[in-house]
Parts: structure tokens; sequence; C-alpha cells
């Protein structure tokens, strides 16, 4: 990755070479025009196509919003390949009706695109040798930014492969080898696995209270995304954490205890997502036997393998924490609680070095060349593989976690928010904005296919929807829970600051109630149960969108009609409603306005308490936007 105080014209021609040929070994598997124009079996994302070319227009774009060009390339395929897909929902399935360019004239415009990038870097003042440090307000930022996007769908187009058939693939000796246990013969693999055999036993190791700092100095001479950007502290009360991600092995007893089968493990989203989907072991683990059997393989990027048993188990975030509560099941001591990772968790499992407080390296920046990072400094980043490895191939860090950065990304409690003191960057102002919106989960450490300065780089911060799939998995923390049924859960969504999507989404306080034992902190009387709380809250949340109904629509003799799915059932529901009548949206935004401005009147807007339910035992309450709208044309 360049060293932005002092890279050359070279060093950076070296690294869009490096960035480039990855692009084209990747899609050089895809084995005819069917495998790039068929959207992956969900419907969630676009066709492999998009991902070719989108990465080539982002390079274009970003040139010209930043200067560095003057006029489009093809103003065409700079509009179609522009914008992927961030859906809200698992069921969103309107992603794909278009009809797509031919694989030929994307490859030709690549082909365009990369002479026009090689003559920027050749000619750029600002690369000429003794050169200032490229900062986030140098046109160049934009190279760099672009670069790195590239590097982002390398990993993005990796993980949307494993979702399409196994046949439109063939490998290529252009990528690295899987990890060496990777085994072809189904006689060296355990049907049932055995712990401390077939995977290794995953103990608790103690993670010691202290204080983290989170956050990038703006003048690392590294590339970073807006979000890594701003400095927090956060105070994190002592707890213990699994000394390896959970494997293929451990998950496998909840598979086989019926894990996705009972509710009670589940959120209420997490369990409506395993029900659509139909859901009952992991989406790579691939069916062995006849059904009941509990036999499975695995498939990986372009084969399917006899289960590697010792590997990360390869889940979303649903999953993730629903293995945390049939495990917190079989506890039989109440007063330990588990739960995923956190972004300041995380922090303290890493060596000294690792972590965001020492401001002096990054490995990426060090790393030599020709050498994997998984040689060189025992972590499975940057392609070293082009597989997950077992949990326990690379060495622990100093604390004794291993894969605390590599192999698979880890899943986190905390909702994706800004820092303090960050800033939208004017070259890609919807990169992390829009995603402080409470259904963003962090994800942390980098996965095999993370490379330059995204998961490769100590300073990232990446973030995905709870039904997403990535190259990510999980480990287990344990903590005490206290006299009053609650725990301090330390994460960055705390009273994070603004920018927010539709409202502060996020907590206001790093207690959260775990257990019936007590809810005092609730302000509720001894004795009472969750549910009776829920109630309670469910109530006055509801009063509350009640009062603002009346009093909206005190006047207006029509009726009312209410929506609480936002502004896509808003646009949808504008057409049932007759003159004179009133919507209210909950929630709404900026976007709600632009959908019913024409034919309807603002009549008012407020913040609403909402409450959330995830489970049976945790739910949250937000301030969502809410407005009333009377229609006033036909």
């Amino acid at each position: 990755m360049p060293d932005l105080r002092s890279c050359s014209r070279q060093e950076i021609l070296d690294y869009l070479d490096n960035v480039w040929a990855m692009t084209d070994a990747l899609f050089a598997t895809l084995q005819g025009e069917r495998a790039f124009m068929t959207p992956p079996p969900h419907q969630l994302r676009h066709p492999l196509i998009f991902y070719y070319g989108h990465p080539t227009t982002f390079f274009v774009n970003k040139f010209l919003v930043s200067g560095l060009i003057q006029e489009p390339v093809n103003p065409f395929f700079e509009h179609i390949f522009e914008v992927g897909v961030d859906e809200m929902r698992w069921d969103d399935m309107s992603k794909n009706e278009m009809q797509w360019p031919h694989v030929a004239d994307v490859l030709a415009y690549r082909r365009q695109v990369y002479q026009l990038i090689r003559s920027v870097v050749e000619t750029h003042p600002g690369l000429e040798p003794g050169h200032e440090q490229i900062t986030e307000d140098s046109p160049l930022w934009a190279l760099q930014m672009a670069l790195e996007h590239e590097r982002i769908h390398h990993e993005t187009s990796s993980m949307l492969m494993l979702e399409h058939p196994v046949e439109f693939f063939q490998s290529t000796s252009l990528l690295p080898d899987y990890h060496d246990s990777v085994t072809y013969d189904n006689k060296k693999v355990a049907l049932r696995p055995v712990a401390g055999v077939d995977y290794p036993e995953n103990e608790f190791v103690d993670v010691p209270a202290s204080k983290v700092q989170i956050g990038k100095p703006r003048d690392f001479p590294s590339f970073g995304w807006d979000n890594e950007y701003g400095h927090r502290e956060v105070k994190v009360p002592a707890c213990r954490a699994t000394k390896f991600l959970v494997s293929n092995g451990e998950f496998y007893d909840f598979v086989r205890d019926g894990g996705y089968l009972d509710p009670s493990y589940w959120s209420n989203l997490g369990w409506e997502w395993r029900c659509f989907r139909n859901t009952k072991w992991p989406a790579f683990w691939m069916q062995d036997g006849p059904s009941g059997s509990n036999r499975y393989k695995l498939r990986v990027m372009f084969d399917v393998v006899p289960m590697p048993w010792s590997w990360p188990a390869q889940v979303n975030l649903h999953e993730a924490k629903a293995f945390c509560k049939w495990k917190q099941a079989q506890q039989t001591d109440k007063k330990v609680f588990y739960h995923l990772t956190t972004e300041p968790i995380h922090q303290l499992m890493r060596d000294a070095k690792d972590r965001s407080a020492d401001v002096t390296s990054d490995d990426i920046l060090t790393l030599p060349e020709d050498v994997s990072m998984a040689a060189a400094m025992g972590k499975n980043l940057n392609w070293s593989y082009l597989s997950l490895s077992p949990v326990d191939a690379m060495p622990p860090t100093t604390r004794g976690f291993h894969d605390v950065f590599g192999n698979a990304w880890e899943w986190c409690e905390d909702m994706f928010s800004a820092l303090p003191g960050f800033r939208v960057h004017p070259y890609y102002d919807d990169f992390s904005e829009p995603c402080f919106d409470g259904e963003h989960h962090v994800i942390m450490g980098g996965s095999f296919a993370s490379a330059g300065g995204n998961g490769a780089s100590k300073f990232a911060r990446y973030h995905f929807r709870p039904h997403f799939f990535q190259h990510a998995g999980f480990r287990v923390v344990e903590q005490k829970v206290d006299d009053e049924g609650a725990i301090t859960l330390a994460t960055t969504d705390v009273n994070a600051p603004p920018p927010y999507v539709n409202g502060d989404p996020f907590r206001s306080s790093e207690r959260v109630v775990v257990s019936e034992a007590s809810l005092k902190m609730q302000g509720e009387r001894p004795g009472m149960s969750c549910q009776g709380l829920f109630k309670n809250l469910r109530r006055q949340s509801e009063k509350a969108l009640e009062t603002f109904v009346a009093s909206s629509t005190r006047e207006v003799a029509g009726e009312c009609l209410c929506t609480r799915e936002g502004t896509v059932a808003a646009a949808k529901l504008r057409h049932q409603v007759n003159c004179g009548e009133v919507l209210v949206v909950v929630p709404s935004d900026e976007a709600t306005l632009a959908v019913l401005e024409d034919k309807f009147k603002l009549l008012a807007t407020a913040e609403v308490p909402m409450f959330i339910q995830e489970s049976a035992t945790e739910a949250r309450v937000v301030a969502e936007t809410v407005t009333a709208w009377k229609r006033i044309l036909d």
C-alpha cells in the first residue's frame, strides 16, 4: 500500500497494476456470458457483470468529481455501473430488471479507463519527486480512494462468487492456493467432529479492564475511509473472550441440537430471516446426505470440499447471535452473559502495535514485496490464501487471541456510527453516512480476501446489514452480570454523534439489562418481568404516536392512513389516499418529501419514540421522525 508521504509514480503504477490484475484474475474464473449475467439466487445483488464494470466507472466518476479529468469516458456505463446495492431487507428482490452490456464491451471499457488512469499517474504534478503528502484535501485522494474501492470489490465479488453455482467457475493459476488444510479425501474428515481432535477446544481468555482509543489521525500517511477518522475513548470492563473464532466444528453442535429450528435463540428479525430463507444450517455448508443426517461439505471459492471443521464458521449476524443465545442456554451460571465482541474489546485483543492508539505504523504499509502477510506477519490477510484457514493456524496475539486480524471478519455488537470529529468526504458523500441508521453492524479484523487499506489496515472500520453474508465469523465474549441483572456493553455507538439517518438510532447508555433479576435501572418496580417492562414501553410508544396523529389531524375530516414502513411504503400507498385524507409516515426523511410534496401538504412533523423488540429479552427505543401529510390534489 502506498506511503502517501513519499510514494513515487512507479510505486503508484505498480499498485494500480496489482489492483487491476487481481480484478481480472478473479473474473477470469467465470465460465461464459451466463456466469456474468445471472443474478445471485437470492436476487439481492446485481449479477457479476455489474461488479466487473462498477469499480472501473468509480475511477472515472471520482476523477470527474475531484477535477483530475474534465470529461466522462462512456456516460452510459458511468451511469448504469455507478451505484451498487445495500438492500434494506432480505426479501427485496427488485434489483435486476435491466439489460446489462456484453462482457466484451465492459472489457474494452476497462482497457480504455486503465490507460486514462496511467496517464493521470504519469503526468500529475502532485507525484513529482519530493511531493507533499497526499491528504484528503488533494485531488489525488480520489485516485487512492478508487484504488482501495476496487480492493473492496475484490472481496465483495469473491463473496458473490460463493453464492453462485460452483459450475460457473474454473480456478486459475493467477490466484493464490487454498490453505493447505483443504483436503479432497472424504476419508480424512470426520462425519461427526470431536472437540480437541477435529477442531481445537475453544477456551475463554481474560480481557482486563482498560481504556481504548479508536480513530485514525488525519495526517497518517495512508488512505482512509471517512468513518475511520475522528477520535473516541471508551472504557472497557473486564471480560473474557474465546481465544479462537467459533469453528465449523463448534458451530456443528448448534446445528445438530436444532438451533436453527428454535425461535427462542433468535431475535425477532433474525427469526423472520431464517423462516423466509428456510435456513437450517450455514449458507455455505452443502448437505452431503439425506435430510436429517447432519452430514455436510463446504463450498469454497471454486470447489465443494469435505468439511474443514477447524475453519471459522462463516455466518451472518443473526446466526452468530443465535449461537450466543444457544450457548447461554447451556450455561448453568446465570451470573454470566454471552455476546459478540465489540469494537473496543477488539482493540484490547490486539497486540499493542496494532491498536489505534499506536499511530507510528501499520503493517500494510511495511509489508515486503512478494511476501504474504501470513508468512511475514502471521495474519491470513491480503490474499495470502484463497480461503479461510484453521482457527489455530496463525499465531496468537500477546493477549492469547488468534485471528484478531485476518481469516474472517468478526461480527460486532456495535451498530455502525460516526466517531467524534467525523466529517463526510466530498468525493464520496454516501460511503458511510447513509449507514448510520441503526441497521448496519460493525465488522472488524478483515478476512483472507481483505487487502490494502481496507480490512488489512488496523484502522479499518467496516459495516454490513445483519442478514448479509461476508467472509465473516465471530467469537464469543463472556461478561459478569451485576446485582441489578445488567452488564456494561462498551460499544462505539453509545451516544454516537450525528449525522444520523431518520433520527438518532443509537443507545444512550452502556448499561444493558440482560436478566429479569432486577429492573431498577429502568425505573420499574422490583419484581416486574422483562415482558412487563416491554409492555409498558410499547404502550408509551403507541401513545406518543397516537397523540401526534390526533393533534396533527384535529381539523381534518377525512380518513387517516398510517404506515410504519417509511418512504418506500409511502410511495406505494400515496395512490390509495384520496383528496382530503391524511397519510402518516414513520419513519420519515428527506426522501419522503420528494415522494409526497407534489400532491400532499405537510401538516406536522415530530420526533416520536418507537419501541422495537429484538427478542424475548432484548428491545430498544429509538427516536423516529414522523410526518403527517394531507392530500390536496387528485
